[in-house]
């Protein structure tokens, strides 16, 4: 056995030399009547190979465990000579190749442990023969090809794992066989065809997850009958069908999971026997009809999913009975009706999300009970009327989303009092009134989106506070004044989206420090001041819109510095003078629009290297000249006469098409 491993440097198989007493002194080696009978170097750091394995020297060997190693190469065939073995762990290893057929011959074997290395091709009919194995674990490996039928003649085996390789193929009816089975892995394979109605024969089930494959056709009314089962997982099939009443009689079930599937029909109601449910997922099918009132039953329950169907009716107040729920997703649905004000007895809620929903009526005020609540998604729907205050009391609250709703009047100043939040979605209602100065108390707060309102008055001085801001988008409302200075302080800021307002006056000067800076908006707006010292370098800006004001002033060389910006626009302003050549150097601008200025000049021969530049208008302005021969090297821009309008005789180029230049 010291050439077991050749070379090892390892101070754990140091004892192991000639020298030295095997069964006394070698590490992980335990004998019996002087003869090898355990091996045992798990973790041990060992590299190497199995083919100098003495295993026909070592014939009485009963456990071998030579897990979490380094070995490679494959399994020799000559492991058969092991015939007294009843233990073998070789998992965590990087042995690849197949298992071979021998493995058979070890028909004493009750435990075998293979997971975690890199074996490939069948797994061989031979294993059928292994009569006393209660163990199998074979997963995360690259095992290809049918599950052999011979499984099933493994009447002894309790746990079957072959999750997470490449099989394929039907499952075997005669898994069925399997009676003393009690934990069951198949899942994400690429496993074909139905569920067999033989699996319900497996009435010692505790554990079953088929999920991750391509598994079809319904689910066995006979699964109803594992009534020892405590986890159900057959997502992320194609399975269709009904959702079997029978499932009702699975008293002892903890975790059921059904999603992303075809399922079709309702929910059963008999789904509310099972109150021992902690877990339900049914979201991503095609589910029809209410949500049965039963579930409200299910008092253990704490997370619910029925998101992404095309549930209807009402959701049932009984729902606000599931005190111990934690999450709760019904999002993506045709629900009618309002929110239940009985939610707001889920005071171990962290997660509600009723989403697109085609919900009506106002916000509950209970809602805000949920003290425990991190994330509060009602967005996409009908609702209406005023935000409650009482929202502010959701002091562990991460996000809130309210968009695309008709709610009206104004933002609670309360909202001052959510200091964990991290993004407050507004925007698309018909919100009224200012942003309250409390916002300045959100340290925390990355995005806030306000826009599509009818907000009106400044924009308050205390959101320069907000050290943490990403992205501001407060346009399309009745905003008017000037920006407040260092609303950028905090280096962040990368989207600031203000247009379609009514604000005016000169862009601070802290703007321009604004490195941060990658989407800008300020367009629509009454903006004054001299464009070319109001900005200034930005590294990494990608869009820009600064039309429609009343900037004047020079277009800065600066912009040819802007390496990043891929959309220009700074059309219908006063900006005189010469177009900067250096807007040349812009390789990845798209989109360029210097329209209805006061520019003069011609235009750059530098344009000729935008070699990305789809769309360029320069009209209504004073420019003069002819169009720079080198533009007609660009194979992305296609002209129009309009975008040249006030320009001299237009050349034409031959990659242009002749009614672009005539």
């Amino acid at each position: 056995m010291e050439s077991y491993f050749p070379k090892q440097n390892n101070s754990l198989l140091t004892s192991w030399t000639l020298s030295s007493d095997a069964c006394r002194d070698w590490y992980g080696v335990i004998c019996f009547n002087g003869r090898v009978n355990k091996l045992n170097i798990t973790n041990a750091g060992v590299v190497g190979t199995l083919h100098d394995f003495p295993f026909s020297s070592l014939s009485f060997l009963e456990y071998v465990d030579l897990s979490m190693n380094q070995l490679f190469g494959s399994i020799p065939p000559a492991i058969g000579n092991l015939t007294n073995l009843v233990y073998l762990d070789l998992s965590i290893n990087h042995i690849s190749g197949k298992i071979p057929p021998q493995i058979g011959l070890l028909s004493k074997v009750e435990t075998l442990f293979i997971f975690d290395n890199h074996l490939n091709d069948l797994i061989p009919l031979e294993i059928g023969k292994m009569k006393s194995l209660e163990v199998l674990l074979l997963e995360r490996n690259n095992l290809s090809g049918p599950i052999p039928t011979t499984l099933g003649d493994l009447t002894e085996l309790k746990t079957l794992y072959l999750y997470s390789n490449q099989l394929s193929g039907l499952i075997p009816r005669e898994l069925g066989n399997l009676k003393s089975l009690t934990y069951l892995d198949l899942s994400t394979n690429h496993l074909i065809g139905p569920i067999p109605s033989e699996l319900g024969s497996l009435i010692n089930l505790i554990e079953i997850d088929l999920s991750k494959s391509q598994l079809t056709g319904s689910i066995p009314i006979t699964i109803g009958d594992l009534t020892e089962l405590k986890i159900l997982y057959f997502f992320s099939n194609q399975h269709s069908g009904f959702i079997p009443r029978e499932l009702g009689n699975l008293k002892s079930l903890a975790y059921l999971d059904l999603s992303t599937n075809q399922l079709t029909g309702p929910i059963p109601s008999e789904l509310g026997k099972l109150i021992n449910l902690t877990e339900i997922d049914l979201s991503k099918s095609q589910l029809i009809g209410s949500i049965p009132i039963t579930i409200g039953d299910l008092t253990e329950l704490k997370i619910l999913y029925l998101f992404s169907n095309q549930l209807s009716g009402f959701i049932p107040r009984e729902l606000g009975n599931l005190k111990s729920l934690t999450d709760l997703d019904l999002s993506t649905n045709h629900f009618t009706g309002p929110i239940p004000s009985e939610l707001g007895n889920l005071i171990n809620l962290t997660e509600i999300d009723l989403s697109k929903s085609q919900l009506i009526g106002s916000i509950p005020i209970t809602i805000g009970d949920l003290t425990e609540l991190k994330l509060l998604y009602f967005f996409s729907n009908q609702l209406s009327g005023p935000i409650p205050s009482e929202l502010g009391n959701l002091k562990n609250l991460n996000g809130l989303s309210l968009y695309e709703n008709q709610l009206t009047g104004p933002i609670p100043a309360s909202f001052g009092n959510l200091r964990s939040l991290q993004f407050l979605y507004l925007n698309a209602n018909k919100l009224t009134g200012p942003i309250p100065a409390s916002f300045g108390n959100l340290r925390n707060l990355q995005f806030l989106y306000l826009s599509a309102n009818k907000l009106s008055g400044s924009i308050p001085k205390e959101l320069a506070y907000l050290d943490n801001l990403e992205e501001l988008i407060i346009s399309e409302n009745q905003f008017s004044g000037h920006l407040p200075e260092h609303l950028c302080q905090g280096g962040k800021l990368e989207n600031f989206t203000v247009n379609s307002n009514k604000l005016s006056g000169p862009i601070p000067r802290s703007m321009s420090k604004c490195l941060s800076f990658k989407r800008v908006r300020f367009d629509n707006n009454s903006f004054t001041g001299n464009l070319s010292e109001a900005f200034g370098i930005y590294s990494e800006l990608q869009f820009i819109n600064l039309s429609k004001n009343d900037f004047h002033g020079e277009l800065s060389s600066n912009w040819g510095k802007c390496k990043k910006l891929t959309d220009f626009r700074v059309a219908r302003n006063r900006i005189s003078g010469h177009i900067p050549p250096e807007i040349g150097n812009l390789k990845g601008l798209q989109g360029l629009d210097l329209s209805e200025n006061h520019l003069v000049g011609r235009i750059p021969w530098e344009f000729g290297k935008l070699t990305s530049l789809v769309n360029l208008f320069l009209q209504n302005n004073q420019i003069s000249g002819n169009i720079p021969m080198e533009l007609g090297s660009m194979t992305k821009y296609i002209p129009s006469v309009s975008q040249f309008e006030g320009l001299g005789k237009l050349k034409p180029f031959p990659q242009w098409p002749i009614w672009a230049t005539s």
